[in-house]
């Protein structure tokens, strides 16, 4: 865009090369993120959410006669909200189905390595965790929000495509929308949170299987695949109070799957392994009260 693009008043405040130094951060902050987390095989693309970034490939793709849908199994709500869960019938090349890597609600792992290449992946709860080898292994096109288990900068979610698994017109268009996060605030949030010696890339916290005797009689045992930096416990009944006490334990109950999620964060580099059960039991035993 030209400077006539902002009026004189904002370009008083901005400067007549606001859109050139907004791009500039982006192209910076591309490649950092791209050394970071190894991901020198994609081509990395940002935009505001997860959501906003579905919606923009469900729209390219749609211009290809390409349905995008969802997989068969659970997805964070609002994106199963988005997407039907079945291939509107008569598009000829249809087939791309939204897999979620690490099930939200369950800590169930969808295996990557199985699926064809055709596939988009929402890795909210893998980049930037124990899982993140697999995602970038076995990824084709995933979407990764850099506010959670990277800890970069909220409002930013970046979009990784292989280019031999999709089309050059495709990866045009997403460079195209991209630039409307126009604020140069979350990038330069970014690139600051990367340059600070005392930041970690990853969340390396990692939790084992939970097992545990409850004062009824009952057992609690988790349900997630074990090695999450959180663990998913099938909880039948849980009481208001203990909805507040988890509340204030940073944890999460889902009433629609009656699992109860509690998550450990601890920073690090790739292979670095923390491990964080004993105070998951710690949470736990304030829940039921155990002593």
């Amino acid at each position: 865009m030209d400077p006539s693009s902002l009026s004189p008043q904002l370009q008083a405040h901005h400067g007549s090369h606001f859109y050139k130094k907004v791009n500039q951060l982006r192209e910076t902050l591309r490649e950092k993120l791209s050394e970071v987390y190894g991901l020198e095989k994609y081509d990395v693309f940002m935009v505001q959410s997860v959501s906003v970034g579905l919606a923009i490939l469900s729209h390219l793709l749609h211009k290809q006669q390409i349905s995008l849908s969802l997989a068969r199994h659970q997805h964070y709500l609002p994106i199963d909200q988005l997407f039907a869960h079945s291939v509107s019938p008569g598009m000829e090349n249809s087939g791309v189905h939204i897999v979620t890597h690490v099930n939200p609600y369950t800590g169930e792992v969808n295996p990557l390595n199985q699926r064809q290449n055709r596939v988009v992946v929402d890795a909210s709860h893998s980049f930037a965790t124990n899982r993140h080898n697999d995602l970038i292994e076995h990824g084709s096109l995933f979407l990764a929000p850099l506010h959670k288990h990277a800890s970069v900068a909220v409002g930013l979610t970046l979009i990784a495509v292989r280019p031999e698994h999709y089309s050059m017109l495709l990866r045009s268009e997403l460079r195209l929308f991209e630039g409307s996060t126009m604020s140069p605030t979350p990038l330069e949030m970014a690139l600051t949170t990367l340059e600070d010696p005392l930041w970690r890339p990853f969340n390396v916290a990692s939790i084992n299987p939970i097992d545990i005797g409850l004062p009824d009689g009952d057992r609690l045992r988790s349900v997630n695949a074990p090695g999450l930096p959180f663990c998913c416990l099938r909880v039948p009944t849980f009481s208001a109070q203990q909805q507040q006490t988890v509340k204030a334990l940073n944890g999460s109950y889902f009433e629609h799957s009656d699992t109860l999620r509690l998550s450990r964060w601890s920073r690090g580099y790739k292979g670095d392994s923390v491990d964080c059960t004993a105070s998951v039991f710690e949470d736990i035993s304030k829940l039921w009260n155990i002593r």
